[in-house]
C-alpha cells in the first residue's frame, strides 16, 4: 500500500520523503500517514517507523521488542522534548518543497 507523499494536515506537508525512502533509511525515521484533531483538543497521529527507529526505541527504553503503545509513547516523549528543546531535541520546519 503506497500513500501519497504530499498529504497535508492544515496545509503542512506530513512527510518530506516517500514511505519507501523512510523505510530504506539507515537513520531513525518516522512516516506520518494521518493526523486528526479530536474533540477533546488532543490529536491522533497514524505513523510507521523504520528499523533504525525501532532499534533506537529498544536501546533508549531498554526493551527487547517493539510495541505499538511503546512506540506511541516514545514518539510523544520525543515531540514534547523537541517543543521544550530538552536533552538536545529540537523541532525545525521542513524546507519549502
Amino acid at each position: 500500500m503506497t500513500m501519497k507523499a504530499n498529504k497535508k494536515y492544515k496545509q503542512v506537508l506530513l512527510n518530506d520523503s516517500t514511505l519507501e525512502q523512510v523505510m530504506a533509511s539507515d537513520f531513525p525515521r518516522i512516516y506520518i500517514y494521518d493526523m486528526v484533531d479530536n474533540p477533546d483538543e488532543t490529536c491522533s497521529i497514524t505513523f510507521d517507523t523504520n528499523k533504525a527507529f525501532d532499534d533506537l526505541y529498544k536501546k533508549e527504553k531498554n526493551r527487547k521488542r517493539v510495541s505499538k503503545k511503546g512506540l506511541g509513547e516514545f514518539f510523544v516523549e520525543m515531540l514534547e522534548k523537541g517543543i521544550a528543546k530538552e536533552d538536545g531535541y529540537d523541532i525545525k520546519k521542513l524546507k519549502d518543497a
